[in-house]
Order: structure tokens, then sequence, then C-alpha cells
């Protein structure tokens, strides 16, 4: 009998959280979050033009190395993974290879136009304002990059963490 009460119980905590969870996290894409990633390609291209750079292309071994990267960060904000090792050792050694992490948390989070600019916009400022972040962003060996952008559902609303990983 107890185990029958406790197995109801657990039932209708699932079902309780179920109905407490946002749609909206539901309801995430690839496409919701390859926009935010397409801006923050163009937006570094753009930086590198003005300095006469040129343009990094984004590279699919590397997006999934962001993928991984952003993930990891959602949970426990570093540039050490959870294994002990640096972000970067993901590249091959024989590259030259770096990697940004960035994040912004919202209340709630619906994918609107505006809010998704917003969140790309204060990102990039922020990256572009922390002197190793913009080093990355404007180093002449980089040609290739890796965009990822995860979200994540916290306490307080939702997190939007995005790595990027860069090589030649």
């Amino acid at each position: 009998m107890k185990r029958l009460i406790r197995t109801a119980q657990i039932i209708i905590l699932t079902l309780v959280l179920a109905m407490w969870t946002p749609f909206s996290v539901l309801s995430v894409s690839a496409e919701d979050t390859g926009v935010v990633n397409s801006r923050f390609l163009s937006d570094i291209n753009a930086l590198r033009a003005s300095k006469g750079l040129g343009s990094l292309s984004m590279d699919s071994g590397l997006v999934g190395v962001a993928k991984v990267r952003a993930q990891e960060a959602s949970t426990t904000w570093s540039h050490t993974r959870p294994n002990g090792t640096q972000g970067i050792s993901m590249l091959p050694s024989n590259k030259w290879r770096g990697e940004n992490l960035s994040y912004v948390q919202y209340g709630t989070f619906t994918f609107t136009q505006s809010e998704q600019e917003a969140a790309e916009s204060l990102m990039f400022e922020n990256l572009k304002a922390s002197p190793t972040h913009y080093a990355n962003m404007v180093h002449t060996n980089f040609t290739k990059i890796g965009i990822y952008t995860y979200i994540s559902q916290t306490g307080t609303g939702y997190r939007l963490t995005t790595a990027f990983m860069f090589t030649n």
C-alpha cells in the first residue's frame, strides 16, 4: 500500500511540474538559435573587416564542439570543462585555437526578433569589451569559427549560453 501511495505521489508531482514548465522551452529550435548565431557571425566579420581582416567561415565541426561547450558552460561557467581540461583542448593542438563564452539571462524569453537582437547585441558588446575575447575575434590567424547558443531554464528564467570556437 505504501508503494502504491508513493507511486501516485511521484506521478502527481511529475504532472504538476510538467504543467509549470513554460511552453517556450519546449519549442526552442535550431532555427531560433540559428538566427542569433548568424548575427554573431555577421557582427564578428564586420568587426574583422573594420580591422582589415578576412572573414571567418562557419565550420560544421567547430559548431559541434561549440555545442558541447555551450551545454557544459550553461551548468558550470568556466573555460575549464567538467573533466578538468580546457575548452580549447577539444580543438587540434597543431592549429591556432581560441574559445569565447558568453551568456545573458532573462526572466522570460519568447524568441521575438527584438529579444533575439537584444541578446545577441548584449553578448557581442560584452565580448568586445573584454580584451581577451576581443583578441580572439580579431586574431589574424583564425579563419574558421563554430558558434552555438544553448538555451536552458533556470530558477529565475532563461539563460542563453553561447560558445565560440576559433581555429585556422
